[in-house]
C-alpha cells in the first residue's frame, strides 16, 4: 500500500521561545511568530491567544530571536493542537530592528546582552548587521562598548557566521538539517 505524500508548505517567522529541546536527537518544540506562510488558513487555525504557532521537528541549535524559514506541513495533534511539522529549515538574519534587538540580545553573540543589543540597534538601525560584518570597530561608537568588548563581539559574530554558512552549504547539497548538525 502506498501513501499519498503530504503537500509541503513554507513557514517564515521569528523564533520566540523554545518549549522543549532534546539534546539526544535535536527534536524541538518551539513557538514562532509567523511573518509569512503558505496555507494562511492553517496559520490562523494554529495560532493561539498569543498569536504564535507551534513548530516541531529536528531543529537543533535554534535561539530565540532568530528568523527561520521552515518547510513542512501542518498537522493536528490531538493533545497539543495545530503544529507545523518541519522537514527542514534554515535560519536567516532578522530584517526588522525589533528582530535584531531580540537576536543580538538572545545570548547567541557573546558580549551582547539585551541592554547592549538595544544600544547597538539604536545606534546603527537597520544597518546593524552590516556594521558588525564589515566595520566591527564602529561598535565602539555605542555607549558602554569599548575596544576589547567590540573585538570579542566581532570574533563571536564571525564564528556564528561561519557556522551559518556551513549549515547552508550542507543543506544545499541535500544534507538534512539533523545530519548537518551532527556533522
Amino acid at each position: 500500500m502506498t501513501s499519498t505524500p503530504r503537500p509541503t508548505h513554507t513557514l517564515e517567522g521569528t523564533l520566540e521561545r523554545i518549549t522543549f529541546h532534546s539534546g539526544d536527537d535535536g527534536y524541538t518544540v518551539a513557538r514562532l511568530a509567523p511573518e509569512r506562510a503558505a496555507g494562511e488558513g492553517e496559520v490562523e487555525a494554529a495560532r493561539g491567544d498569543d498569536r504564535l504557532v507551534t513548530l516541531v521537528g529536528t531543529l537543533a541549535d535554534l535561539t530565540p530571536g532568530e528568523a527561520i524559514i521552515a518547510h513542512g506541513w501542518w498537522q493536528h495533534n490531538p493533545k497539543h493542537g495545530w503544529q507545523f511539522q518541519a522537514l527542514d529549515y534554515r535560519t536567516t538574519l532578522p530584517a526588522t530592528t525589533q528582530g535584531m534587538r531580540r537576536y543580538l540580545g538572545s545570548g547567541l553573540v557573546k558580549g551582547i546582552g539585551p541592554v547592549n543589543a538595544g544600544r547597538i540597534v539604536d545606534t546603527f538601525g537597520e544597518g546593524t548587521f552590516e556594521v558588525i560584518d564589515a566595520s566591527p570597530e564602529r561598535l565602539t561608537e555605542v555607549p558602554g562598548i569599548g575596544p576589547v568588548r567590540a573585538s570579542r563581539i566581532a570574533a563571536t559574530w564571525q564564528e556564528q557566521r561561519h557556522i551559518r554558512e556551513v549549515m547552508t552549504a550542507l543543506q544545499g547539497y541535500g544534507v538534512s538539517t539533523s545530519l548537518a548538525v551532527r556533522i
